[in-house]
């Protein structure tokens, strides 16, 4: 849409500019239509979302540093263990539906 303007208007925008306007929309800006200004106003944003990401990764803290400790740590064997038994009763719970429905229960 701005190539078209510009080429009706006897105007030429060059890779640059266009390079910006395509920026400035991914970040939500609008374009002025001054190179000079949607440059400056790229550079805030991009210091702006810098800062941003880096006061974020400020916060995040890790598990020492907020003093989690992992209680009972479920070993591998036992997992598999309790898996194995999760599948004996449903099968368990099946034939107990079956029982209800043959017998009358």
């Amino acid at each position: 849409m701005i190539q078209a303007l510009g080429i009706a208007s006897g105007l030429s925008i060059d890779a640059e500019y266009l390079r910006i306007i395509q920026e400035l929309k991914a970040l939500g800006l609008a374009p002025t239509g001054n190179k000079a200004t949607d440059a400056s106003r790229l550079a805030q944003a991009k210091a702006e979302l810098v800062q941003r990401i880096n006061k974020k990764r400020e916060t995040t803290y890790s598990q020492e540093e907020l003093g989690i400790q992992i209680i009972n740590q479920v070993d591998e064997s036992e997992y598999i263990k309790r898996s194995e038994m999760e599948i004996q009763r449903l099968g368990a719970i099946t034939v107990a539906d079956l029982n209800k429905l043959y017998f009358g229960l």
